[in-house]
Formats: structure tokens, sequence, C-alpha cells
């Protein structure tokens, strides 16, 4: 699909002062710029994160009553249950708090829902069973802050309920003993893209302060909380909150102790993915270990990934990295086979040009999987997708969008057609009853079409700068690293080079020819350049000589133990087209 190029606009004068201020080149400082840092504090920080800038837990609304609470409990032997999410933001958040209330002596379990049985966050009868099972404390993690009836019920039987979540809250908040949720309006900004598991974190450390003398955490715990930020950058970069602010901290240093682990499971897990001895980056861990980790939570129970992340016996630790090797190819050929039938339903009975939001139901697709099918409908026809697995006469939908348009508010204008619904900007999760997909689709379009241009359905590419070719050098990229890690609100930069030209023999690569390798010259300067699935495009691009104007990514190719510089094409525009 054509893609619609976005420029940043130039600053000149700011350029001027922060390549002055920080002896950096025009393109970093342009880059900056264009990630909304305006300033050389700003700037500096970005660039030099230190986890001693991490901010105080306490600023958080509901910390400090939830932290005494919970404290007070393992003092006194209260039993604490942590209820968490079968997502990986969920089940980091449930195993950094485990192992925090273990470390600190206290009576604690955990519960993780079933996804197909029992739904997103609190139930009633999960209460139910965990009141009879003795329990006094539930905390939960990555939940619970539109589950207002389940904490009226919490309540009536004497649990003191806490509620750590960074969902959006709805126009009620529950009656718990305690919430925490970045998102509310008393919260403080800087913590407002904190994930799950960030908010875990800070909790435990907050719990941490108070068996210590002072302010400062003693030296056992604060060991255990840098060998949990690894836990912590992997549900902050598989929930894809943006890596700005306290996130980028957290994950910079959170992938070097995940790098570094001495937790079992995630040795584990890393030797399974065959990352043990890599340079990790979110890549690795939105690829390779977040899928892994999300997958008995898709097709069976999460709860075995919270045993795995929290327990000391190494031979168990491999023993369920081992499982979850095996359900992530399960759910890998599941995907393919509901890929096939959704892509399949799209091309035969909808008009795209009379469409704006895809949505799409089936008894036959498995409910843990269709959260994934709806991101790739989105990537690859760039609408809004809901798409809906029903089961036991209950249709379970996945919603994702386009970078520009917030999928939960158009939900909600429709809930007078759900069951139920909730979630993020991006990504939400609905249940609703098959008799009302047909209208619940034509609404859904309506309100979509309301808001949205058929510009709109165009994917938009920004570009960070315009480029010639002889700007381009290894040590640019090396510089460039500084801007690393990324990841949402922080993308890799993309630059554009005109007037450029094809040369050479392009060659098709892959296992299936799917991609292209070739050379790109402007005047005398000539770089390889890769472009990922462009294959099917070999006869334009062999038409040696025509000119072209080029988006791309740079990156450094390592052979042999040499670099050479490298682009990788992102999108390519023929000139006289």
């Amino acid at each position: 699909m054509s893609k619609r190029w976005v420029f940043f606009p130039l600053n000149r004068v700011l350029q001027t002062e922060l390549v002055q201020k920080l002896k950096i080149s025009q393109l970093l400082a342009q880059i900056l710029i264009n990630r909304g840092i305006t300033d050389v504090s700003s700037a500096k920080n970005f660039l030099q994160p230190q986890i001693s800038t991490l901010s105080d837990p306490s600023l958080l609304h509901g910390m400090e009553k939830a932290s005494i609470r919970i404290s007070g409990a393992v003092r006194k032997g209260e039993k604490i249950v942590i209820y968490g999410d079968y997502d990986v933001d969920g089940l980091t958040a449930t195993a950094v708090m485990y192992r925090c209330l273990k470390l600190l002596g206290a009576q604690v379990s955990y519960y993780i829902p079933e996804r197909l049985e029992e739904g997103y966050g609190l139930n009633a009868d999960a209460i139910k069973r965990l009141k009879e099972g003795g329990a006094d404390v539930i905390l939960t993690v990555d939940c619970g802050i539109n589950s207002c009836y389940e904490a009226d019920i919490a309540r009536t039987y004497g649990i003191d309920l806490i509620i750590t979540d960074h969902h959006h809250p709805g126009q009620r908040i529950p009656d718990a003993f305690a919430v925490i949720n970045p998102k509310l309006e008393t919260s403080p900004s800087v913590y407002r893209n904190l994930s799950g598991v960030g908010i875990a974190f800070k909790l435990a450390w907050a719990v941490g302060q108070h068996f210590s003398p002072h302010k400062k955490v003693s030296t056992e715990f604060k060991d255990f909380l840098l060998g949990a930020i690894g836990l912590v950058s992997l549900g902050t970069i598989a929930d894809v909150v943006p890596l700005l602010d306290e996130n980028r901290i957290l994950t910079k240093y959170g992938l070097n102790a995940l790098q570094h682990t001495e937790i079992p499971g995630l040795q584990a897990l890393l030797d399974i993915a065959d990352l043990s001895h890599t340079n990790l980056d979110v890549f690795h861990v939105g690829y390779r270990l977040g899928p892994r980790l999300n997958a008995p939570g898709r097709i069976g129970h999460a709860g075995i990934v919270v045993e795995m992340l929290t327990t000391t016996c190494k031979e168990r630790a491999v023993e369920i990295a081992n499982f979850l090797e095996q359900e992530n190819k399960r759910r890998q050929g599941i995907q393919v086979d509901i890929m096939a039938s959704a892509r399949k339903k799209v091309i035969n009975d909808i008009d795209l040009d009379e469409t704006t939001a895809i949505v799409l139901a089936d008894d036959a697709w498995h409910p843990g999987v269709v959260g994934i099918i709806a991101s790739k409908i989105v990537e690859e026809f760039n609408r809004p997708a809901v798409m809906i697995a029903i089961a036991d006469d209950i249709g379970h939908g996945s919603a994702r969008s386009i970078p520009s348009f917030h999928i939960l508010k158009a939900l909600e204008f429709c809930k007078s057609k759900l069951l139920s619904v909730g979630g993020h900007a991006q990504a939400a999760g609905l249940k609703i009853h098959p008799d009302n997909i047909n209208e619940f689709r034509e609404m859904l379009n309506g309100e979509i079409s309301q808001q949205l241009q058929k510009v709109d359905l165009i994917p938009v590419l920004h570009i960070d700068a315009e480029v010639t070719l002889s700007m381009l050098s290894k040590a640019l990229v090396t510089e460039l690293a500084r801007l690393s890690p990324h990841g949402e609100g922080n993308p890799v930069p993309v630059f554009a080079a005109t007037n450029v030209k094809i040369v050479g023999q392009p060659r098709r690569i892959g296992s299936k020819g799917q991609h292209l390798s070739f050379f790109i010259k402007q005047d005398d300067v000539a770089v390889r350049a890769i472009a990922f699935g462009m294959g099917m495009q070999m006869d334009k691009i062999r038409q040696n000589g025509r000119t072209c104007s080029m988006a791309f990514t740079l990156k450094l190719n390592n052979w042999m133990d040499y670099d050479t510089l490298e682009l990788e094409v992102k999108d390519i525009k023929f000139d006289n087209e």
C-alpha cells in the first residue's frame, strides 16, 4: 500500500542551541526536537538516562496507603493474594510483587484468571473462592480499575482490595481500600504512561521502604529491585506503552538486567529463545520473548508463566520454558489458519472503498489469538479492525487501530450493542452477543466515518529529515544509537533521500525471495539497501538508472567482524509515478 510521507518541520534555531550545548550533530538534534524534546536539560536526560532519577513512588496517588496496608499484612502474617492478568504485562507484574513479598517473608499467593472461562480482570466467583481460601488482602496488578461491582463484593467479604492498574478509568472509581492508577487526575504526569508492571515495581519499592529504618531501602532489597527491572522491561515493552520518561529509564536499564539476570526462569527463557549471548533490544523482547510468555494465556492457562518467573528451581524453570516453546509453536499454527481465514473474508466480503472499520467474526476462531490477527489486519489494510471469536454463544472480540484513531472511544460509543468493553486508545477488548454483531459493525463504521476521511486511511510514514547519502556514515549510526531503546513514542529515526538511482543488479533474497537487496547511488556515493517484503517489486526496481526517492532507516551490518553501512528501505517513490 502506498504511503503518505509526512516530514517533521525543521527548527534551525533550536537545532543550533542543542548542537552547541550538547556537542551533537544537527541530525540528532532535529530528531530530539521531533520527539518533543525541546530544551537542553530534557535532551541531556533523554540521551543520558540515569536510574538515580527515577521518581519516589510515594508521589503516586494511593501509593502510601497501599504500601502501609501491605507492609502491615506482611508483619501480621495475613494472607495476601496477587490478582494478575494473563498477558505479559500482568504476568511480570504478578512476578515482581510475588518475589518482593516472598523476600519480605509474606504469606502470599497469586491468582491468574482463565482467559476463556473468566475473562479479563476481577470476577465475583474468584473473589468468593479467594475469601474461602482465607484471603485478607487482594492486590490487583494490571487490572481492576473498572471493577466497581467486584470491589463492592470484596468489601462485603471483609477483604481489603488494593487496585493497581494503568488502564483508563471509567466515570466511577471502585470503592476499594486503595486505588493506584497513573491515569487518575490526581497522579503526576511523569507517571502517566507507566505499564502495569511499572506500577508494581513502584509499589514493591514503596513496600521495601517500610522495611527500612530510613527512606533508603536495604542493600538486599536494592539488589532485588535492580534485578526486578529485567521483569519490568519485559512487561513494559510487550504492552507497547510509550518508551519515554520513566519507561525509558526502566527499559534501558531493564534490558541490561534481563541480559545478565540471575532469575532461573528468565535464564531458561533466554536459552530457549536462543538469546543468552545476545545484546538484547526491544525487538528481542517484542518478537522473541513476549510471544513465548503470552502463548499459554492465549491458548491455555497463564499461571504457569508466573511459576517460571518465580521458581528458584532451575530444572523446573527449564521444564516450563520448554513447555512455553511448544505452546508458542501451537499458537503460531492456530494463528496461521485464522489469519488466512480473516484475510480471505476481507478480500472476498468487504468493499474497502466503503469501509472504515473491518469487523469480522467466526465461530471457528480461537478467542486467544484474535488480538494478533486484528493487529495484522490493521497493518495490511490500514483500518481499525475488530476480530470476534464466537464461543458458547458469546463473541470475544479484540480491537486494534491505526495510530491516529482512538478505538476505545469509538467502541464506547457502541456500548449499547456490547456486553462489555475496555482497553486503550490503540487496543481494546470486548464481549458481544452474536446477534448484535451486524448492528455493531454498522454503528462502528458510522461513528468512525464521521471522524476519519479517505486520506486518513492511507498509511503515514513520518520522516525525521531529508538527507543526502554523503551525510551518512558509521559514526552517525553510532551517534544515533544514543536514542535507543526504541519503541512506542520513540521510533527508530526514518530518513529520506531524493534524486537517487538504483544501480547494479538487484537480487531477491530470503527463503521465498520475499526481500530485495540492491545499491542506490547519489552523485558519487553508493550504499547497499535491503527492502524487506518488497520482492514483488523486483521488475520495477531492476530498471537501472531510474530516479526515485527513498525512505529508510540506518543500520550497521556486521559480516566477518567488519561493519558496513546499510539502509533498511521503508518506502520507495519512483519519479513520474
